[in-house]
Order: C-alpha cells, then sequence, then structure tokens
C-alpha cells in the first residue's frame, strides 16, 4: 500500500488555505498535511515531519521571491519547492524558477496543483535514483581493479577512473579525446587506433589484447580492452562504455609456457636427430663391418667345405651347419640394420621406404595393406626421416591397439605441403586415448611433426576406425 505524500504548506493566509485543502481532495493524492505559517518554523518542522514537497506563497513574505527561494533551498536542500500564489507576474515566476523552484501555479488555475504536486515528486525520484546510481557507479569505479573508460558515439574519451590512470600512467586530462592514445606501445599503436574506428563506425563491440607503455616508469605492460556501445531510447549510439585489464602476468606465464615449450622442442628435435644419426651409425656399422665379416667368415667355411670334401661325415655335416648360421646370423645383421635405418629410404626416397616397410609390417602381421604413394615427391632427410618414423609408429599402433585387417597409405603433395594418411579398419581410438599423456607414441608422432611448423592428427571412430593425418610443410 502506498504511504501518504507528506506535504509542508507555508501560509499565512486563511482562504488560501482553505483552496488548497479543497484542491489536494479534488486531486485525489493521499499525503499527509503539515501547515505553517512562519519561517521561523521552517528547521524545525522540516526535521521533524521530513516532507517530500514544500508549498509556499512569496507574496505573504516581506522579501523579494528569489532570496525567499534561496533561503528556502538551503533549508530544505532536495526537496522540491513548488509556488501557489495568485500574483501573477512573469519577471517574478522567471526569476522564482530559475533560483530552484520546481513549479509555479496559480490559484486562479488551482485545479494545475495536484499533478504539478505529482510531476514534482516524480522528478525528485528520477533525480534521487539518478544520484544513487551515479554514486554506486562512482563507488564502484573507485574500488575496481580495472580500469573503467566511458567514450563518445564519436569514440572520444570522457571519462576514466582512477585504477584506468594507474595503468595507462595518464592523467584524467591527459587520457580524455583520442589522448588515450599516447599510453598504448608504438607497435600496437597504428592497430588498436584502425580497430577502435571501425568499431565505432560499425557501432560494434571491442575487444583486443594489446601493449602500454608507462612512461612514468618506463615500464611495459599488457593489458586486455574491451568496449560495448550503449544505445539511446531511440536507437542511436549514445556511446561507448569499456574497461581495461592488466594481464602482463598472465601473458609474461605465457610467454615463458611458449618459450620454455620451444626449448622442450627443440631438445627433442636435437635427441632425435641424435638418435638418428646413432641409428644410422650402428646400421652402417653392422652393413659394413659385421656384414662383411660374416660374410667373408661364410666364403671360409665354403672353401674349407670343398678343400676337406673327403672328410669324414659328421665334419661335412658340421661344417654345412657353420654355414647355415652364417647365412642366418647374415640376414639378421641385415634385418638388424634395416630396422635401425632403411637403406632404401637413403637411396630410393621415401615413398619407397613406406612401400616396403608396408609390406613387411604385411607379412609379419597378416594384415592387409594398400599403398597410394606419389612418388615424385621430392623432401629433405629430415622430413623424409620424420615422416618415416610416423608411419612407423601408426604401423606399430594397429598392430598393438587396432584389431584391424586392413590398412590404407596414401603420400601426396597439396600445395607446398606434404600429407601423408594412414587409415585402418579397426575398433577406432578414443578420446582419451588421444589426449593420455602417457601415449608416448603419440607424443612422438605429434612433436616429430610439430617440429617442421607440422600436425599430427588422430580421429577416431568406435567400429570404423581409427585415421592418422599428418601435414608438414615443405
Amino acid at each position: 500500500m502506498a504511504q501518504p505524500t507528506r506535504i509542508l504548506f507555508i501560509e499565512n493566509n486563511k482562504k488560501s488555505i482553505v483552496l488548497f485543502n479543497d484542491e489536494m481532495r479534488k486531486s485525489g493524492i493521499i499525503h499527509t498535511l503539515r501547515h505553517i505559517a512562519s519561517f521561523d518554523l521552517i528547521p524545525e518542522t522540516i526535521e521533524e515531519f521530513l516532507p517530500e514537497i514544500v508549498i509556499f506563497d512569496y507574496a505573504n513574505i516581506e522579501i523579494q521571491p528569489s532570496d525567499t527561494i534561496t533561503i528556502l533551498k538551503n533549508l530544505i536542500t532536495t526537496i522540491p519547492l513548488i509556488i501557489y500564489s495568485d500574483v501573477l507576474d512573469e519577471e517574478k515566476v522567471v526569476e522564482c524558477m530559475r533560483s530552484g523552484a520546481a513549479d509555479y501555479v496559480f490559484k486562479q488555475h488551482s485545479a494545475r496543483l495536484g499533478s504539478a504536486i505529482e510531476n514534482a515528486i516524480d522528478k525528485r525520484r528520477v533525480q534521487e535514483e539518478l544520484r544513487l546510481s551515479k554514486e554506486r557507479f562512482n563507488t564502484l569505479a573507485k574500488v575496481s581493479t580495472v580500469g573503467i573508460f566511458l567514450a563518445s558515439a564519436d569514440g572520444l574519451y570522457l571519462y576514466v577512473n582512477e585504477r584506468w590512470t594507474d595503468i595507462a600512467g595518464l592523467g584524467y586530462d591527459e587520457a580524455f579525446g583520442e589522448g588515450f592514445l599516447k599510453a598504448i606501445h608504438t607497435h600496437d599503436k597504428k592497430r588498436i587506433r584502425t580497430e577502435w574506428h571501425r568499431c565505432v563506425r560499425e557501432q560494434s563491440a571491442f575487444q583486443s589484447e594489446y601493449r602500454i607503455f608507462r612512461e612514468s616508469d618506463k615500464k611495459e605492460l599488457w593489458v586486455f580492452g574491451q568496449a560495448l556501445p550503449e544505445l539511446n531510447a531511440n536507437g542511436t549510439l549514445a556511446g561507448f562504455v569499456g574497461t581495461i585489464t592488466d594481464i602482463t602476468d598472465r601473458m609474461n606465464s605465457e610467454i615463458e609456457i611458449d618459450n620454455s615449450r620451444k626449448q622442450l622442442r627443440a631438445l627433442t628435435v636435437r635427441l632425435q636427430n641424435i638418435q638418428e644419426e646413432e641409428r644410422t651409425h650402428i646400421a652402417r656399422e653392422l652393413h659394413d663391418d659385421l656384414g662383411q665379416a660374416l660374410t667373408g667368415l661364410k666364403m671360409d667355411l665354403v672353401w674349407l667345405t670343398n678343400k676337406f670334401s673327403n672328410a669324414d661325415e659328421s665334419v661335412q655335416k658340421r661344417m654345412k651347419s657353420m654355414i647355415s648360421l652364417a647365412d642366418s646370423t647374415i640376414h639378421k645383421v641385415r634385418k638388424f640394420a634395416a630396422d635401425l635405418r632403411p637403406g632404401i629410404l637413403d637411396d630410393i626416397g621415401l615413398a619407397a621406404a613406406i612401400e616396403w616397410q608396408g609390406k613387411e609390417f604385411s607379412e609379419r602381421s597378416g594384415i592387409n595393406i594398400s599403398f597410394h604413394l606419389a612418388e615424385e615427391l621430392q623432401m629433405d632427410e629430415k622430413r623424409s626421416t620424420a615422416l618415416f618414423r610416423i608411419f612407423q609408429e601408426a604401423l606399430t599402433n594397429v598392430i598393438r591397439h587396432a584389431n584391424a585387417k586392413n590398412v590404407s597409405v596414401s603420400l601426396r603433395k597439396d600445395s607446398n605441403t606434404v600429407i601423408l594418411m594412414i587409415e585402418d579398419d579397426g575398433r577406432g581410438i578414443t578420446d582419451h586415448e588421444i589426449v593420455n599423456p602417457r601415449s608416448v607414441g603419440l607424443l612422438d608422432m605429434k612433436e616429430r611433426a610439430a617440429s617442421f611448423n607440422g600436425e599430427t592428427q588422430l580421429l577416431g571412430e568406435q567400429g570404423v576406425g581409427t585415421t592418422v593425418r599428418v601435414r608438414i610443410p615443405l
């Protein structure tokens, strides 16, 4: 239920009091009236009654109307004041309104009194809400940990809070207009000016990360700036409200993490290169030294067998066993050398090495494998090695986990990128397996491609199979 409006009526004319009461009854305004006839009673009445509106007739007071209103306004501060008089003097009306009166009602037109009171109270309520809103905004702006700014529809800064000046290192006056651009780092200034002007022109939201150079302490900061357009009731652009947040610590952490990743990747590449060099060296030693030694040993055994062809049968049998053992050992040494570093990869190329390895895989596992290989691909040794090792790891995963019957391998060039794709019809890798940090083989595949600014994608569909897609720029 609405509370009665508290009205203080200052009047010493009895007829005017009667007229006023009559008009209030007609208006239907629920009110509580307090009437006083003397100025002297105003302070204590206001303190005790707490009126929401004051109404008086300056004609019954022996001082100038404007002086009277000034005195009253000093006493009643924010309380609306309505002049209720039978004196029709335009000059005095203007004087009273300029001095702070909310309205001027002629007693001859008392029917307007009710609407004048309602309008004055509504206006005061709106003003009070606006005042409270401004106070809340100022309080929030003062205690905010982010910089706050207001800009006009033209994109010119109109207001910044204290935190904004702390971050940017500019004073209030320096930030206004386009002065805020002075705080932006030289390397980012052109970009931010362009982005800001575009948002102003398109009346769209602004978001960007950029650097600020604080001249006061020569410090470089990273900030995240954002702003939203504010529209008037008719849909036109009123301006922008935005914030800047100091993200220097976050950006420094990201830079440190990125540097650590680069160092780790460089170390991984170095270890992979060392491993490949060691594999190549061992494979060459096995093939050239041990392989040749075993071949010589076999030749000597054959010579001995021919030399002692008339020897005892048991001796002949032992000699043939030794030759067979030498053949088997030579085959194993060659296989070890090929596993460490297939010579075909260096001698003929990646496509031939993939086909050779694929056939070995099919013979060993019984899984069918098909090839779609671009033979004419030309690339450096390191890229060929990385793609071949990724291919080997993919086949190892097929044997260990896929439960597949068929594998398809394709190698092609797309623009300036080589694409290797291995598809199987097995159970399909799960998302958990893809991101599992313990899946060292998958991590190795990804790191090998990433070392050349490439990528390894793994896609799995349950019951359909797994696809490994590798892209490496040439």
